[in-house]
């Protein structure tokens, strides 16, 4: 046999092969769309308020000692600060007063493939964010509170590396156009209408279904929320946890019969059997979503039903507070969230808001230590994300009295007053009232009680907030926030407070997308 002819062969054979791959790469060409974005923002806050209660929210048992501990305390901080005198050092103590400006930044990046028109993929990251001379690392503190430490626990401190790459976004995403029905499994974006149950990534299944004749789409699937199956407590290889997890299972029917009308019903229910916790549950929420949209006007009309039984494993206190055994204890959950929301355009550059959104029960805690929220007609919230105003309901960055979560048994009612001035320049003006739906619990107030002379209110506080939003090019914006809270007694007695008295904040963002 000649030699020569094996390499001819495999020649010929090899470009056979790879002409045929290259034949179906041309057919199944994976393609690459990328997006993201850049953000830059400098802070300017200051507050005289506490943002969360620091003293404790169980029940007085011995009014005389605890006046005793809270001297105490006083006469321990003026023997230290006379000894601080006597030394030649500084006061140890600050004012109650807070004024932070800072400077943060962050970059997104989304890489989305399809290598046909069945089958694509998505994959999110972020970097940040990341405060301008921030530390790297978080401290080695035994509350593991680090007031330098701001966004994701690394930052921009001289010297320090800012390592805080993190996953966003992972799913596939199976498509079958001709059907309108498509899969995503994996890491991804799970929303309820207008965030007002759930707004929050997670690994799961969302499938989604749409059926043209009918004018009907259905969107469903489930949320792995927590897994803790995989523990193994005792250290003996075997893991003794079996199916302690949280899901998620929820249903979307949204329908589209008229022009102006588009509704949405849908449920969602949590079983959360994680006993490596103290608390368990079986949760359901119900909402009718309704939006009318009429020449000049719009309006929203939402409302969410929440059912549903908690477990929690608590001990049980003596006559003097002391635990002497523990019990679980079963509360049954009936309130409701209601979003109201009403806009009326003036012309194609103006409009006027009204928006008022609120949950049922009582904020803060029962007498018993207990929160709230599972007595009465408490509510009980999922894992929503949504903001309202500035600083009194709000994620979106700076300060926050509540957020979507903590909003249980408190109404916000507002007016936004929105108009594009000297072409791309639009600017918001904004008033809002926090009231509860009933004041909260004052008898285990340390500070703010009848003892001393105070009295409990539904009031909450107003605020006041101004934004600019100026669109630089079509891919580069400069927004400004602001806002300015004015507290009430009902705050005062939820945070068990009578120092300060307002909160202001107002922050730039230079964000550039691509």
């Amino acid at each position: 046999m000649k030699f020569w002819i094996i390499p001819v062969v495999l020649f010929l054979g090899s470009s056979v092969l790879f002409s045929s791959l290259n034949a179906q790469e041309e057919e199944t060409q994976t393609k690459l769309d990328f997006s993201g974005s850049f953000r830059t923002r400098g802070f300017a806050l200051g507050r005289d308020l506490p943002l969360e209660r620091t003293t404790p929210t169980t029940p007085i048992y011995d009014l005389e000692a605890e006046k005793n501990e809270a001297n105490d305390v006083v006469n321990q901080t003026i023997e230290n600060e006379i000894e601080r005198f006597q030394t030649g050092q500084r006061s140890g103590l600050s004012k109650r007063k807070e004024n932070l400006n800072f400077y943060d930044t962050r970059f997104l990046f989304n890489m989305n493939f399809a290598t046909s028109k069945y089958v694509e993929g998505l994959w999110g990251m972020q970097v940040g964010d990341i405060n301008f001379g921030g530390r790297g690392l978080p401290v080695s503190d035994p509350s593991g509170y680090d007031p330098n430490i701001v966004g994701a626990q690394a930052g921009g401190e001289r010297g320090n590396s800012a390592v805080n790459v993190q996953t966003n976004f992972l799913f596939m995403n199976f498509k079958l156009p001709e059907s309108g029905f498509q899969t995503r499994v994996g890491l991804q974006l799970f929303r309820s209408a207008g965030g007002r149950v759930l707004f929050a990534t997670g690994t799961g299944v969302n499938i989604l279904k749409t059926f043209q004749f009918l004018r009907l789409t259905f969107d469903g699937g489930v949320l792995r929320a927590r897994e803790r199956s995989l523990l193994d407590s005792d250290n003996n290889g075997f893991a003794d946890k079996n199916f302690q997890n949280s899901n998620i299972v929820f249903g979307k029917l949204k329908m589209n019969y008229f022009r102006n009308y588009n509704a949405e019903l849908y449920s969602y229910v949590l079983k959360d059997n994680d006993r490596t916790t103290n608390e368990t549950a079986e949760l359901y929420w119900h909402g009718f979503n309704n939006e009318f949209n009429y020449s000049r006007f719009s309006v929203i009309l939402h409302g969410v039903l929440n059912t549903g039984t908690v477990r929690q494993f608590r001990p049980i206190l003596d006559e003097n507070g002391n635990p002497f055994y523990a019990k679980e204890f079963r509360h049954f959950v009936k309130g409701g969230l209601y979003d109201v929301q009403f806009t009326y355009r003036l012309d194609d550059t103006t409009n006027i808001s009204l928006i008022a959104l609120g949950t049922t029960g009582r904020p803060g805690f029962e007498l018993d230590g207990i929160s709230s929220n599972l007595r009465g007609n408490g509510y009980r919230p999922l894992a929503p994300g949504y903001a309202i105003s500035n600083i009194a309901v709000d994620f979106t960055g700076g300060y926050a009295l509540f957020n979507a979560r903590t909003m249980t048994g408190l109404n916000e009612y507002g007016a936004n007053y929105n108009f594009v001035a000297f072409g791309p320049y639009q600017i918001t003006l904004g008033y809002f009232l926090l009231y509860s739906s009933l004041s909260p619990k004052i008898e285990n107030n340390r500070v703010f009680n009848e003892a001393a002379g105070y009295r409990t209110s539904t009031y909450f506080g107003q605020e006041y907030n101004l934004n600019l939003r100026w669109n630089i090019y079509g891919d580069l914006q400069l927004i400004f926030r602001s806002g300015y809270f004015i507290a009430g007694d009902g705050l005062y007695t939820y945070l068990d407070s009578r120092n300060g008295k307002i909160i202001r904040e107002a922050f730039f963002t230079l964000e550039h997308r691509f």
